[in-house]
Formats: C-alpha cells, structure tokens, sequence
C-alpha cells in the first residue's frame, strides 16, 4: 500500500530535523519525493506515494505538496506537513518499520541530499528523464510507469 505524500514528505523532514539533511526546501523536497518514488517504483515495482507528479516549469511537482509547503519559498522547511482527514488534521509519517521504504529515502538522501532544489530541479530536466519524456513544462501528469524508465536521465547513481 502505498503512502500519502506528506507522510514520505514527513520522513524526508524528519531526517532534516535530525541534521540528516541540509537545505530542504519546498523544491528540494519536491525533488527528493520525485527520486524516492522513482527508486521505490524500479526497485520494488510498486509506488511508494499515492500521488501523481505534474510536469512544472522547475520540473516534478505533486501540487498539494506544493501548496502545503509554497509559503517557505526558497528557506528550509521547518515544520512537518498535515495530513487531513475525515476525522480532522493529523500528522503522519513513515512506519518505523517500514525498512523498504526508510531505505529509499536514506538512499535518495545519500545521493542527492547534497544538492540544492535547483540542481535537483535540473536533474529532473535532463534529457531522457521522466519529466522530459513526458511532455515537459506542460502541466501535464507524468504516469507512475515513466518514473523508473527516466532514471537514466538523472545521476549515474541510481542502481546503488
């Protein structure tokens, strides 16, 4: 089953308030969820998010994670995201458990943690990546299927 996205997008903040992570901006965390979905999807065949991302001008962005999160600009995040529902707002978060899913994202951070939004957002344009491929700055949705077919269009270290 895969995850709401503030709770992916909460594990990533997490290991930014544990100093795991430096610099998390709105579109750095953007951009990370992107890789992680990525690598969740060529490594387990299954999405590790709930969500589509859409193709922007600064490349993969899943919209309500967008808006969530647009008021920090380029300053790093500071708080974790909601998560709403029926029942009213609660925060959520990766299971601890979940070691599937803890390594991707540590991994995602090991390689690309390193890099600002905007390096990441141009990863994301190269040519062959699921951004590119897709359609571009269009708006349009780029399907879960594309995701691991683009990686070669991102860093070399994608296999790790």
């Amino acid at each position: 089953m895969a995850y709401p996205t503030m709770a992916v997008a909460n594990a990533f903040i997490q290991r930014a308030k544990q100093d795991k992570l430096r610099g998390l901006t709105p579109m750095k965390l953007q951009k990370l969820l992107f890789f992680a979905q990525s690598w969740y999807l060529k490594w387990f065949n299954k999405p590790l998010v709930d969500d589509t991302f859409f193709r922007w001008q600064y490349g993969p962005v899943i919209p309500a994670l967008y808006h969530e999160f647009k008021q920090y600009g380029t300053r790093s995040i500071d708080r974790f995201g909601s998560f709403v529902s029926p029942d009213g707002e609660i925060q959520v978060i990766v299971r601890d458990h979940d070691a599937d899913a803890w390594h991707v994202i540590d991994e995602v951070i090991r390689v690309y943690g390193k890099f600002s939004g905007s390096e990441l957002s141009d990863l994301t344009h190269r040519e062959g990546s699921a951004w590119a491929v897709t359609g571009g700055a269009d708006g349009g949705p780029i399907p879960n299927e594309a995701l691991p077919k683009g990686l070669n269009g991102g860093s070399d270290e994608e296999d790790t």
